[in-house]
């Protein structure tokens, strides 16, 4: 029996070291990092930071040297995006822009971004050493450069289609030009590949709403009778002087004559109705020519406005100075003399000529 004993004892021992010995464990010393569990959960711990630690180097390193480092073009440039262009036709773009010295460069940039990063159509401006993210974030915002048509005060509707069809960035043609003086002179913003007729509306939109704005707070009792007879008449007083603060008195005096019936007798109405050219010298035989326009002819307005008026001419008409003047005439030095009787007016009609031809000499 005790030697029975002895061997079972024996067995569990042995069979107690092989189990130790398998699993590594010392439990006399009670060292648990012998153990091969432990050991691979460190070394995965390990390995798994320095990967991390490598990968974040990498991304800190292209979103300081790539991504957001300034752009190799030294001057603006313009980009331009049409609808339906793919991320491979933008990255072409950049590159040929120096926005980007590599093509990479943009598919990593949009692989990161993922559904941050949604380019749209439109021209947009680039400022010289635009980094790649700030070029990004002005496409994904759509900030298209705003381009400017300006109007100049007393331009013919005519000029004003013929600019617009020489602005290469307008799209389409115009199939609806408006009547003579339709248009409001301003500066109008639009971008790339806006329609030629939609930017020609919003002119004629705009006149639309100023004048009936001025019209609304118009003096009593005046000649003109409709928005559209103003509107003629405004006309007339843009052409008549440059000079802002001669235009009330200007507008005043022909409200007198309309009143009193008498012929407004005004040459820019003259070469409306026989020249193409607004800036044409005026000739005898053009004031006896009968036309529409012609007031030294016919009686009240023309037929038609013979410009665009500025809003400053159509505050003029609807707010004239109160006056007793009938004549006016250049003074040669870049105003108006203003006079109540003919004589005084021939009189400064003598002066003018005697500056001009004084200019001459």
């Amino acid at each position: 029996v005790e030697n029975a004993e002895s061997d079972c004892s024996q067995r569990h021992v042995e069979l107690v070291w092989v189990w130790r010995h398998e699993c590594f464990i010392d439990y006399g010393s009670g060292d648990l990092m012998s153990s091969r569990p432990v050991r691979l959960l460190i070394r995965s711990v390990v390995g798994a930071a320095l990967i991390a630690g490598l990968i974040t180097a990498i991304l800190w390193g292209w979103q300081t040297q790539i991504y957001e480092a300034p752009g190799h073009h030294e001057e603006d440039v313009f980009v331009l995006i049409e609808a339906g262009d793919g991320h491979v036709k933008i990255r072409w773009t950049l590159k040929r822009s120096e926005i980007i010295a590599d093509v990479r460069y943009y598919d990593l940039a949009v692989f990161l971004a993922g559904d941050s990063y949604l380019p749209k159509a439109g021209e947009y401006l680039i400022p010289a050493g635009t980094s790649l993210a700030e070029a990004m974030d002005i496409i994904h915002l759509g900030k298209s450069y705003q381009r400017r048509f300006t109007v100049i005060e007393g331009m013919r509707v005519d000029d004003v289609t013929l600019s617009l069809n020489a602005v290469a960035h307008l799209n389409g043609d115009i199939t609806d030009p408006p009547d003579e003086g339709g248009i409001l002179p301003e500066t109008y913003f639009y971008t790339y590949g806006t329609s030629r007729q939609a930017l020609l509306d919003r002119m004629m939109e705009k006149r639309q709403i100023e004048l009936l704005e001025l019209w609304i707070d118009r003096a009593d009792d005046l000649p003109v009778k409709t928005p559209q007879e103003a509107l003629i008449l405004a006309s007339i007083v843009e052409l008549e002087t440059n000079n802002s603060a001669d235009r009330r008195e200007v507008a005043g005096v022909f409200v007198n004559r309309l009143r009193r019936g008498m012929r407004l007798q005004s040459d820019p109405t003259v070469l409306y109705g026989v020249a193409d050219d607004p800036s044409r010298v005026i000739r005898k035989s053009d004031l006896k020519r009968k036309t529409d326009w012609n007031t030294y002819v016919i009686k009240g307005l023309p037929k038609t406005a013979i410009c665009n008026p500025s809003r400053d001419s159509l505050l003029a008409v609807l707010q004239p100075a109160i006056t007793k003047n009938l004549y006016f005439v250049s003074d040669g030095l870049g105003g108006l003399m203003f006079a109540k009787t003919l004589d005084a007016h021939n009189k400064n009609v003598r002066v003018f000529r005697k500056r001009q031809k004084a200019a001459k000499e």
